[in-house]
C-alpha cells in the first residue's frame, strides 16, 4: 500500500514537468474582449526568453512578460527590461489543454509590444491576469500615440 502511494504521489508532483498544449480561444466571448486591445503598463517588469528544451538549449524558446520579482533558473536565457509605460497589444488568448492538475484555467495573451522593435517577429506572451493587475488598456483613440 505505501508503495502505490509513493508512486501515486511522485506521479502528480511530476506531473507539471512536461510539455503543455494551448488552444486558441480568442473567439471565446469570455475571452474576445481582449483581442485588439492595446495595453500600457503601470509599473516596470521583465521579458524572459525561456528555454522549453527539456536540456535549456537556447531553441526552441518562449517569451513572456513578468512582474517583478521574476524568477531565475537554468531555463532562463536570457533577461530585457520592460518598463513602466511599455505598450503591446493583444493578438490571440491560448488557454491550456492538458493542464488537469491546476486549480484555475492556464491562460495567457500572445502579444505585439508595440513600444519597441526590440521584439519584432518574436511570439511574447504576457498571463492573462498581469492584463489587469499591472497593465491598463489604452483607450482605441488613443491607441500607436
Amino acid at each position: 500500500m505505501t508503495a502505490r502511494f509513493c508512486v501515486l504521489l511522485a506521479t502528480l508532483l511530476l506531473a507539471g514537468c512536461y510539455m503543455v498544449s494551448y488552444e486558441d480561444v480568442s473567439n471565446d466571448p469570455k475571452y474576445a474582449r481582449y483581442v485588439g486591445t492595446e495595453y500600457t503598463t503601470t509599473a516596470d517588469m521583465t521579458v524572459y526568453r525561456v528555454s522549453i528544451d527539456q536540456n535549456y538549449a537556447p531553441s526552441p524558446s518562449i517569451y513572456t512578460i513578468v512582474q517583478p520579482p521574476g524568477f531565475d533558473g537554468p531555463e532562463v536565457i536570457s533577461t530585457a527590461r520592460f518598463p513602466e509605460g511599455s505598450t503591446v497589444k493583444v493578438l490571440t488568448i491560448q488557454r491550456c489543454t492538458d493542464c488537469f492538475l491546476d486549480t484555475e484555467p492556464r491562460v495567457h495573451a500572445t502579444v505585439r509590444v508595440t513600444s519597441t522593435a526590440q521584439f519584432d517577429d518574436l511570439e511574447v506572451r504576457a498571463a492573462l491576469g498581469l492584463l489587469s493587475s499591472h497593465m491598463q488598456p489604452i483607450p482605441e483613440g488613443d491607441a500607436g500615440n
